[in-house]
């Protein structure tokens, strides 16, 4: 006699383009560094980026993907930017990455208001996904009232 065991496996919601909402559920990590790149001419590059985790609500569902934001200030190597950021699917865990792109200036206007814990709730846009499999983020925005 064979006993068959039921998977009892989650699904998850497909991730879908549209009008997204996030939530951050903690605090930033905040990351400044440099790096060698091999030449020639070998060249030194800065990096800087902040981690967030955050709760990311897809449109017109109940259900909230556990995820990590980054949002990173290009090097002065990179000047092409096509798109305002990338959401991608974790192959490991269920949750997903958001990736956000933001000039040097305004991530230093941001840097006291997540040292103060300031922001909080945040939107973005998604388009389809690309050949890559990840979705192009359109658009994203977060505030917080001036005190």
């Amino acid at each position: 006699m064979t006993v068959r065991k039921k998977a009892n496996r989650l699904q998850l919601p497909p991730v879908v383009a549209g009008e997204w909402r996030g939530e951050i559920v903690g605090s930033a990590n905040v990351n400044f560094g440099q790096v060698v790149q091999p030449g020639p001419p070998r060249q030194s590059v800065e990096f800087t980026y902040v981690i967030l985790p955050a709760s990311l609500i897809m449109p017109n569902a109940a259900f909230r993907w556990p995820g990590i934001v980054m949002i990173m200030a290009p090097t002065p190597m990179k000047t092409e930017h096509p798109d305002a950021g990338v959401l991608f699917q974790t192959a490991e865990l269920p949750s997903l990455s958001l990736s956000l792109d933001v000039t040097r200036a305004q991530f230093s206007d941001m840097l006291p208001r997540f040292e103060a814990k300031r922001f909080r709730d945040f939107y973005f846009t998604v388009e389809e996904k690309d050949a890559k499999g990840r979705w192009p983020v359109r658009s994203w925005g977060m505030g917080t009232a001036l005190l």
